[in-house]
């Protein structure tokens, strides 16, 4: 009986060892499962985080290129802007032009119709030539030469053609400081047209215009600066020329007109007197928009 027993619980305990094996196998199988499902999900993670680095990485040249264009685009603008700070000067350039080639066909047809009437007295204007270059004039100041000074005329007579060019000139200078405007533009014609080669013949000219300017003649001022501009680029009158100019479109009601021409003024004779007042006109003229 007592070996009966002894059996029964060797072969028991022997069950029971072989449950633990058993048991211990399949955890370690388990575990083993486990392991294998994470690798394939790193090994799926791995794929992904090598195509989110691609993905990146053309991310990256999109950017780059997206930064090309744009420096090419604040290049191009910075090429606009610049061609149109240039514009002005241009359309002033073209303007001028312009201005000379009218001017000088209405030369060419006053000089063919002078030529019909009076063969013998042609006058092409824009051909004289100086001697020497002219002193700069005082503005409302008699310009001094070292030649006799006028001599007396009767009040209200135009100069005689017999005077001397500096007599000629001084009396025309005289009537325009009288205020005898009419009397000093017939002055002044007459010393451009007896002395046409006088170094002054471009300052005779630019008083014609101040006294049509004294007048408020403004077209026909701006005639004889624009007359004086194209025939005498090199003489001491440009300018004030210029700045007459601008004047009389400015009191005319052309400023956008007078605008450009103030500013071709400032950038022409940056030194000149005229330069400062056309710099102020031009503050005034953009306040008034």
């Amino acid at each position: 009986m007592k070996k009966s027993l002894a059996g029964i619980l060797l072969l028991f305990s022997l069950q029971l060892v072989f449950f633990g094996q058993d048991k211990s196998k399949k955890a370690y199988e388990l575990i083993y499962e486990d392991v294998q499902v994470l690798k394939k999900q790193l090994l799926v993670l791995e794929e992904k985080l090598e195509k989110n680095a691609a993905d990146i990485e053309a991310l990256k040249n999109q950017v780059r290129e997206v930064q090309a264009q744009i420096r090419l685009l604040l290049t191009g603008q910075a090429n606009v802007q610049e061609g149109l700070k240039n514009i002005p000067s241009q359309y002033q350039f073209l303007l001028d032009k312009i201005e000379q080639m009218n001017l000088l066909l209405t030369k060419i047809s006053e000089d063919l119709l002078a030529m019909k009437g009076s063969p013998l007295q042609p006058q092409v204007p824009g051909q004289e030539t100086k001697a020497s270059p002219p002193p700069a004039a005082e503005k409302k100041q008699p310009e001094q030469k070292k030649e006799p000074q006028p001599t007396e005329q009767k009040p209200g007579a135009p100069p005689s053609s017999s005077l001397s060019p500096q007599e000629t000139y001084n009396a025309a200078y005289a009537d325009y400081l009288k205020g005898n405007y009419e009397l000093a533009i017939d002055g002044f014609k007459i010393y451009r047209e007896n002395f046409a080669d006088s170094p002054l013949a471009d300052n005779a000219l630019y008083w014609i215009g101040e006294c049509y300017y004294s007048q408020r003649k403004f077209e026909d001022s701006m005639e004889q600066f624009n007359d004086l501009i194209f025939n005498y680029p090199q003489g001491d009158k440009i300018a004030a020329a210029y700045l007459k100019k601008g004047l009389a479109l400015a009191e005319l009601g052309r400023k956008d007109e007078a605008l450009v021409v103030f500013k071709l003024l400032a950038s022409k004779y940056p030194l000149e007197e005229e330069s400062r007042i056309a710099q102020e006109k031009i503050k005034e003229l953009a306040q008034k928009k």
